[in-house]
C-alpha cells in the first residue's frame, strides 16, 4: 500500500484555495513550528528522514544544517520550480493543484534556517500554475501566514515569484541564481 504525501490533495476540488487547504489541515503545523527553536526544527526534519525530490534524494534536514547561522548578511531561499529537464513534471501540479502545501514548506524551511525572503523561480511558460501560485501567495499574506509577525511569532517572511525564461540550464542552482539576479542564466564557475 502506498501513502500519498505530496499528491494527497490533488483530487480535492479547490485545494488551491486557502479555506479548503486549511480545512484539510493546512497551516496547522505553524503552531508547533513557532513553539520550537529553529535548531530543534532542523533536528526534527533530520530525524524524519525527509529527503529532497532531486535525483540525489539528499537529506533535507542535513542540507538545512549547512546554512550558516549568525551571519551579518541576508540569506535567501530559492525554490526551483523551473522544470527545465525534458519530461519533468514534478512541480507544475503542486503549483497548480496544491500551492499552499509548498508555501507552508517554505515557511517551515525559512524559519528553521533564519531566512526572511524567499523566491519561487517558475518557468515563464507556466501561466496557469503561476496564476495559481500568485493567488495562493496573496491569500497567505491576507491570512497572516506570510508577511510581518506570522501568527504572532515575531517571524517575518516575504515570498516573491520570479518568472524564468525557460532555459534548461536555469534548473542548475547557480544558473538559477544568476537568472534571479538579472544576469544570463549560466552556471557560475567554481
Amino acid at each position: 500500500m502506498s501513502v500519498k504525501i505530496i499528491s494527497r490533495n490533488f483530487e480535492t476540488p479547490d485545494a488551491d484555495k486557502i479555506d479548503v487547504y486549511e480545512g484539510l489541515g493546512g497551516y496547522k503545523s505553524l503552531e508547533k513550528l513557532f513553539a520550537m527553536k529553529p535548531d530543534d526544527v532542523i533536528e526534527f526534519v533530520k530525524n524524519s528522514g525527509l529527503r529532497g525530490r532531486g535525483g540525489a534524494g539528499f537529506s533535507t534536514g542535513m542540507k538545512w544544517s549547512f546554512v550558516p547561522k549568525n551571519v551579518n548578511k541576508p540569506k535567501y531561499l530559492c525554490v526551483n520550480a523551473d522544470e527545465g529537464e525534458p519530461g519533468t513534471f514534478k512541480d507544475r501540479k503542486i503549483l497548480q493543484l496544491d500551492p499552499h502545501q509548498m508555501i507552508e514548506g517554505v515557511i517551515i524551511c525559512c524559519y528553521a534556517v533564519g531566512i526572511k525572503t524567499a523566491y519561487v523561480y517558475i518557468r515563464g511558460e507556466y501561466v496557469k500554475p503561476g496564476a495559481h501560485l500568485r493567488s495562493a501567495i496573496a491569500e497567505a499574506y491576507k491570512k497572516g501566514y506570510l508577511g510581518r509577525n506570522i501568527n504572532g511569532s515575531g517571524f517575518d517572511l516575504d515570498v516573491h515569484i520570479h518568472r524564468g525564461a525557460g532555459a534548461y540550464i536555469c534548473g542548475e542552482e547557480t544558473g538559477l541564481i544568476e537568472s534571479l539576479e538579472g544576469k544570463k542564466g549560466m552556471p557560475r564557475p567554481t
